[in-house]
């Protein structure tokens, strides 16, 4: 009986230690971050070797408002050699002409409602020079220099690159909270594991993989309802050496404008998370059967609980360690508090201009005043 009650202690504190761990990461990361740059000197870019032909898809469903000005912005692009394919699932195209023969409008006899659905109907109508896929939501923008930012990264060798989202409407409280959560989750799974030679997460949006790469990809039931990226990167990071992060290739999206699409979005992101999580799991021990240390890290970094989750957890084992161990419960507050710390200096830091720091003390404010975090780790 003493060796049962052992061993049921000691998978107690290793659950604790692992649920513990994200919330100690932030701060780990940013200072493997800081040390990283400090020694590290920024090459000058070469010339590419190659300009690869990108097919473009925006998958739009039952609404075409965003259609026009995502064109614009492609068309506005500094690097010409692309092919845009506008998937219209269930919608009127009947106002909708555009005159560049880069640009696909396509209209499915039958209505696909789902995303992957619609990619790949638009991936069955690629032209065949087509080398490169991007996925777009319809009301992104593209900075004029972004395919020959991510031109410049398959030159380097890359067959998956994910492009850097920033925020394009900030101008409420619900869409500064949005806009401060993206700051700090692109740091924790992009910026920190790019600067440590790290495969990065990617978005459901602005990401590219090598077309033959995504055609491998096999997506299940679950996939159609939401949450394909999910199955996407779990693929695609165990056939490529790295998944790239492109900061310079940027993107514009839209942020959420009040607490009812908010709540809809974090909700919808919540059940991708439990709903791949076997994903996630499956990927970190085919990691570490490998001895892959960026595979098992990419693994572990999936199975991590949305932040408001993790105050949930936090909160529980402070609870219950008060009447069995006082000292674990001091180390959850201890963990809870730097984790908070992290995210104020992390966001502060990483902020790129004066309204970006707003933005991230708007979302302290609420975090402190709380004591949860609303924003979960994910995409939309």
């Amino acid at each position: 009986m003493a060796i049962l009650l052992t061993i049921l202690w000691v998978l107690y504190l290793l659950l604790q230690a692992f649920l513990a761990s994200f919330l100690i990461q932030p701060f780990v990361l940013f200072l493997l971050y800081g040390i990283t740059k400090g020694f590290s000197q920024k090459k000058p870019a070469a010339a590419p070797l190659k300009n690869y032909q990108f097919g473009i898809i925006v998958t739009s469903h039952q609404d075409t408002t965003f259609l026009r000005p995502i064109v614009d912005s492609l068309q506005k692009q500094a690097y010409s050699k692309f092919n845009a394919y506008l998937v219209a699932d269930d919608c009127d195209i009947s106002d909708l002409h555009f005159d560049d023969p880069r640009i696909h409008l396509l209209r499915p006899e039958e209505a696909l409602h789902s995303k992957t659905r619609s990619i790949h109907y638009a991936l069955a109508r690629f032209q065949p020079a087509d080398e490169v896929l991007i996925i777009f939501d319809p009301d992104n923008l593209v900075h004029p220099k972004f395919l020959e930012e991510l031109n410049a990264w398959y030159n380097k060798g890359y067959k998956a690159v994910q492009g850097n989202l920033s925020s394009k409407n900030v101008g409420g409280t619900y869409e500064k909270m949005d806009s401060a959560g993206a700051i700090f989750n692109t740091f924790i799974d992009r910026d920190s594991r790019t600067a440590l030679g790290l495969s990065t997460n990617i978005w459901g949006t602005g990401v590219s993989v090598d077309r033959a790469l995504y055609e491998q990809i096999l997506y299940d039931n679950r996939s159609r309802v939401g949450g394909f990226d999910k199955k996407m990167q779990a693929e695609i990071a165990k056939r490529v050496h790295r998944i790239g992060y492109a900061s310079e290739a940027i993107i514009y999206d839209e942020k959420v404008e009040d607490a009812h699409n908010l709540e809809k979005q974090r909700n919808r992101w919540i059940r991708a998370y439990f709903k791949f999580l076997s994903e996630a799991f499956d990927l970190f021990f085919y990691g570490v059967r490998r001895f892959d240390f960026n595979l098992a890290y990419f693994g572990y970094n999936l199975t991590r609980p949305p932040y408001f989750l993790q105050m949930l957890i936090a909160f529980f084992f402070i609870v219950v360690n008060f009447f069995i161990s006082k000292w674990l419960s001091v180390a959850w507050l201890a963990a809870v508090g730097l984790f908070v710390l992290s995210f104020i200096v992390i966001c502060t830091t990483m902020a790129r201009d004066k309204d970006s720091v707003e933005r991230c003390m708007v979302y302290a404010s609420v975090l402190l005043s709380s004591g949860t975090l609303v924003l979960p780790p994910g995409t939309k």
